[in-house]
């Protein structure tokens, strides 16, 4: 008996109401997602040429979108063309089925018949589709109304021959139009759309197809007539690398392409089939194919931080299912099932990135994520991740090598700029340490890698950011614009081809002569003006008689610049951005705002108003709504006395406020201070906030990576029998809130219990036991005594141990006790600063 037929020998017809194909339009889905469901028909449509044998010489894919107002009005047509192979009438007919999925499975998108549906239906009423292949003298359409359709309650729509529209020799052309009039679940869908910038649209088509529009031979897409930009990864070069304990070099980007797996799959329904069996025991087909689960791409290092613009996208046959993937790589199912998140831990701010094709991957009907329920799914991520990226999770003699573990070892952490870290920085003077650099800095740079400068869009230029971060700076050098030599900003003629860089006309023959000559070599004539009164050097504000051509103060010839005029401390001074700010306004004690001001900060040598005087640590000039200060920040002010450069600036800022308001003047709250307080916390409030709160978390963080250094210590294992009975019950308490109780006897062995015992713990630890810290935990070495003989080798270590372990004592302290004097918080921080700044 027939499978279909009862035993009355009647039949059923089960075809689904024409509402379940207007109920698929209601799935949730996102404009963007609609959109790029009709482009991946024309990928598939490329693909499917290239698999016949018969590729497509110039894929090309145009998108039209309408303006916002267009669509609002209900105007406009949403149009997709490609020029692929195009479809006969069955192959269109299995286009608009609801669910059909081709045979082949595993090179396309699959995204006809389901996808076709609910994106084209969300969109609006009314679909066409016109297709032609080369050998035909015509095309088929077929407009599918869908009112039409639920109204009639029949699935059967006509398809016409109709001639090939002009430059339209083969591919298909979809066009969606009349939008859903208000009152409906997708009215708007289609104006949400059109309402994205194109700009923004474009640069989000480029994302999602960025490995087909990389090359030249794949895919071109138009948007609008505009080219679409596939967008690119700015990532350190291969070459780049760190060095990190017992992993050596680790490369900032790491290639992959591994098979995991290869198996015989029925083409019909994708079931795994047994080698020996000649169907397939799910659906009784008997055509097969070889899978590879091939994993291929690469995982890297971003060259700048961000808090959201960094993980990996993962791509299925060109399109990117998952943009900026963080939770698969980047968090850990623990024993209890809880997801804990491992990346970024150390900053708020992440850099790992890459992009991996999982084309063996299933993935949902919406394509909005890969199954990850799926065996393939599992492989995969077990393959490019591993387990816990931490090494405290590892089971003892083992190690996570896998890719993205490599690369969380090596650039886990943005905290010591320059080669270490592999991060860029710049030299602080006041400090005496590298700094990271601006935001505004990397901000630009990488505007100049997206318009492909050279240097910008390889990482040429980057890389003079990590190699100069802890050098430190010199003023900034003149180039000469005949060779190029860098000359000192206050050389007049170039040391390599002997320009005159800084001139003057000579006052006979006009010649240009350098600025200190006192006779002009072509003329001879005397530069000195022939004065009857006395002169008044620039530099020292000395007086000078009739004849002399020298100060007979400070030497200086006649005429010479001033060192402090503010034309000579511009040429050789450099800005810096972190002390700078433009169009600021605040609040003055009326109440009312003040005009926008911008304060310039340059970067000069030492600075005396005086000839003979003391140096001072900052010179400026004001002009209405601008400040332009020189500070020398080495000066003792700042590198020895605490005063910060934010301050000088917010004082000087402040200074110039309160005079433009002299009307206020006695009123509560008008005076420098006051208005000072306020600069420097709207403007750098929140770099320089040092807080309890503050403070507390930082030192956590410390311990944290103290304790993560002594792992797998043996000194560390035998001190956990001196923990007193308070330690030992405090360290069980928290082992219980986490769950892991039963680990104590792993974690007692193995030293990384410190992690989970108080801060008091490894301070008392270090006292008990320093020399194993050192070039283990501190970057310091302790002098070896037979090179700097036994005295003085014990001296300093006694000076070394001794200042860590006040530091360490100060942090442990403050986390117990959360004291809130000021001078205890700033002395928390500072051993906390110290301590974190000679950390390995």
């Amino acid at each position: 008996m027939n499978s279909t037929e009862s035993a009355l020998g009647e039949v059923l017809d089960i075809t689904p109401d024409t509402k379940v194909l207007l109920a698929l339009t209601h799935t949730p889905l996102k404009p963007l997602e609609a959109l790029c469901e009709l482009i991946d028909n024309g990928i598939d449509a490329f693909r499917a040429a290239e698999i016949a044998g018969e590729p497509i010489r110039h894929p090309h894919l145009e998108i039209t979108i309408p303006g916002a107002t267009q669509a609002k009005r209900g105007d406009g047509m949403i149009r997709v063309v490609d020029n692929g192979a195009g479809l006969d009438r069955f192959g269109l007919a299995n286009t608009l089925r609801a669910g059909f999925s081709g045979k082949n499975r595993y090179d396309t998108l699959g995204l006809f018949g389901m996808g076709f549906n609910i994106a084209t239906g969300k969109l609006g009423q009314k679909t066409t589709v016109t297709t032609a292949r080369r050998a035909d003298d015509f095309a088929l359409r077929v407009v599918i109304d869908l009112p039409k359709l639920v109204k009639n309650r029949v699935f059967e729509v006509p398809v016409d021959k109709v001639p090939k529209p002009p430059n339209f020799d083969h591919g298909t052309m979809v066009e969606v139009t009349a939008w859903w009039p208000e009152g409906h679940p997708n009215a708007g869908f289609a104006y949400q759309l059109a309402s994205i910038p194109k700009g923004t649209l474009a640069a989000q088509i480029g994302r999602r197809y960025a490995s087909l529009l990389k090359t030249s031979s794949t895919a071109r897409i138009v948007l609008n007539q505009d080219r679409v930009t596939g967008f690119e990864h700015c990532t350190w070069s291969a070459e780049r690398s760190v060095e990190r304990q017992g992993w050596g070099l680790i490369p900032a980007r790491i290639d992959i392409d591994r098979v995991l797996l290869s198996q015989r799959r029925c083409m019909q329904d994708g079931s795994v089939i047994d080698p020996a069996s000649p169907v397939c025991l799910e659906c009784g087909e008997s055509e097969f194919r070889t899978v590879e689960e091939r994993v291929r791409g690469w995982v890297g290092v971003q060259r700048f931080d961000d808090n959201n613009k960094f993980g990996i996208d993962l791509v299925r046959n060109g399109r990117v299912i998952r943009v900026g993937e963080k939770d698969a790589f980047f968090s850990f199912v623990n024993d209890l099932g809880e997801s804990v998140k491992e990346y970024p831990t150390d900053q708020q701010t992440g850099r790992i990135v890459g992009e991996i094709h999982l084309d063996h991957v299933p993935v949902d009907f919406q394509k909005q994520d890969f199954q990850r329920s799926s065996e393939e799914w599992q492989r995969a991520i077990e393959f490019l991740r591993g387990g816990s990226l931490l090494p405290s999770n590892w089971k003892d003699g083992t190690r996570n090598e896998s890719p993205v573990s490599r690369i969380f070892q090596g650039y886990r952490k943005v905290r010591n700029y320059g080669r270490a870290d592999m991060y860029m920085g710049r030299y602080d003077e006041a400090t005496g340490k590298a700094v990271r650099v601006s935001r505004e800095v990397e901000a630009d740079l990488y505007r100049r890698f997206m318009a492909r400068e050279v240097g910008f869009y390889d990482d040429a230029r980057w890389w003079d950011l990590i190699e100069t971060a802890s050098t430190p700076p010199v003023l900034a050098m003149e180039e000469c614009p005949d060779c190029g030599f860098q000359n000192r900003p206050d050389e007049e003629l170039c040391g390599d081809c002997g320009r005159i860089i800084h001139g003057k006309a000579c006052v006979e023959c006009s010649t240009e002569i350098p600025l200190s000559a006192v006779s002009c070599p072509a003329c001879s004539a005397s530069q000195i003006p022939e004065v009857q009164e006395p002169w008044k050097c620039e530099v020292c504000a000395s007086w000078n008689g009739i004849d002399d051509e020298v100060c007979v103060k400070c030497a200086a010839i006649r005429g010479a610049e001033n060192p402090l005029s503010v034309d000579v401390l511009k040429r050789t001074g450099e800005i810096v951005d972190d002390l700078s700010f433009s169009n600021k306004s605040f609040v003055m004690a009326d109440l009312r705002r003040t005009e926008p001001l911008d304060l310039t900060v340059y970067r000069v040598g030492q600075l005396k108003p005086v000839f003979d005087g003391p140096a001072v640590p900052s010179v400026a000039r004001k002009s209405a709504g601008t400040i332009e200060m020189f500070m020398d920040l080495s000066h003792a002010s700042f590198v020895q006395l605490g005063m910060r450069p934010e301050e000088a600036a917010a004082v000087e800022a402040a200074q110039y406020l309160y005079n433009m308001r002299l009307d206020l003047a006695g009123r509560p709250g008008h005076s420098v201070g006051n208005i000072a307080a306020q600069v420097l916390t709207e403007v750098w409030g929140e770099q320089l906030s040092s807080g309890p709160d503050k403070v507390i978390d930082s030192i956590r963080a410390l311990f944290d990576k103290i304790s993560e250094r002594l792992e797998l210590s043996t000194d560390a294992a035998d001190f956990y029998d001196q923990l007193d009975q308070f330690e030992q019950r405090e360290l069980a308490d928290r082992l219980i809130s986490l769950g892991r109780l039963h680990e104590l006897s792993d974690l007692r062995h193995n030293g990384a219990y410190l992690r989970f015992a108080g801060p008091g713990v490894s301070a008392r630890f270090f006292a008990r036991n320093p020399d194993g810290w050192f070039g283990t935990v501190w970057s310091v070495q302790l002098p070896d005594a037979s090179i700097v003989g036994e005295s003085a080798a014990e001296n300093a270590r006694e000076q070394y141990v001794g200042i860590f372990s006040r530091c360490l004592e100060d942090c442990a302290a403050f986390l117990r006790f959360r004291y809130q004097d000021p001078l205890i918080i700033t002395r928390a921080a500072a051993s906390r600063e110290y301590l974190e700044t000679h950390l390995l």
